[in-house]
């Protein structure tokens, strides 16, 4: 079985223009759903689903979200694919967009069944928190639904990294509770996104995977400033017999220099 591990789309239908700071970032960046017919022209023919790990939008409103969808369907065909939302996604008008419900800032959590594996989406992000964070609520909710569907394989998908040495970022807040049930759980693998750095590791025990972005990367350099850089990545993974193999796919052919910006 072949799926698709993106991330970080950060999609609008119109990026506001500006000179320099953060938002600066769009000015010259490719349009995220070119990069993503792009990349399923690389792909389209191997794949059984897509698992989509947040920043879906750029703190976009409802409009946004249904658009996205919209795309996303269109691409997609008949390929299931899951979705997860980051700290740039607001999750009021995620529900309006998506769902066309009025659900508030709840966390979403879904799965997703296909053959053996089953798929846990898991929200750790809240909207404008660079951090995340893993609370008592949202671990009874994952330890609940671990205790589900005792034959699959599972996959954990989830926005923020896990692991404080893999980014100049700080990880997702958590505590013991959350390293317990990861630790004792039967999930297979982990999958994250957020830092728009390809990473390989192991959380817990577990095989643990973030993707790149389909936007924007970014490097730090001496003089304190971050160049921002059009580098889109994602993970292409093999599931067989109860493993998972991953091989990071350069969606563009070349970088391209966004801006630099200091923050």
């Amino acid at each position: 079985m072949i799926f698709l591990h993106i991330s970080d789309i950060h999609f609008l239908r119109e990026y506001k223009k500006e000179v320099s700071g953060y938002n600066s970032i769009f000015n010259n960046m490719t349009n995220p759903i070119d990069q993503i017919k792009k990349l399923m022209s690389k792909v389209n023919n191997k794949l059984d689903f897509i698992i989509i790990t947040g920043d879906l939008v750029e703190g976009g409103n409802s409009e946004d979200y249904r658009e996205l969808k919209r795309h996303l369907d269109e691409i997609f065909k008949d390929i299931p694919y899951i979705i997860t939302l980051g700290n740039h996604d607001n999750k009021a008008e995620f529900y309006k967009g998506w769902f066309n419900k009025d659900l508030g800032n709840k966390p979403y959590n879904a799965t997703m069944n296909i053959g053996d594996i089953k798929v846990i989406s898991f929200d750790n992000s809240e909207y404008h928190n660079p951090n995340g964070v893993i609370d008592t609520g949202r671990c009874k909710w994952l330890r609940e639904e671990l205790k589900k569907d005792n034959d699959k394989n599972i996959i954990l998908m989830l926005h923020h990294h896990l692991l404080k040495e893999q980014f100049n970022l700080p990880q997702a807040s958590y505590d013991n509770e959350f390293e317990e049930i990861i630790k004792n759980s039967s999930i297979i693998s982990i999958f994250s996104g957020h830092t728009h750095h390809p990473y390989r590791g192991e959380f817990m025990g577990k095989p643990y995977f973030t993707s790149g972005s389909l936007s924007f990367v970014g490097y730090n350099e001496e003089d304190g400033r971050v160049r921002f850089e059009e580098a889109s990545k994602c993970n292409l993974c093999t599931y067989e017999n109860g493993k998972i193999d991953v091989e990071v796919i350069n969606v563009t052919d070349e970088n391209k220099l966004l801006t630099y910006v200091r923050f």
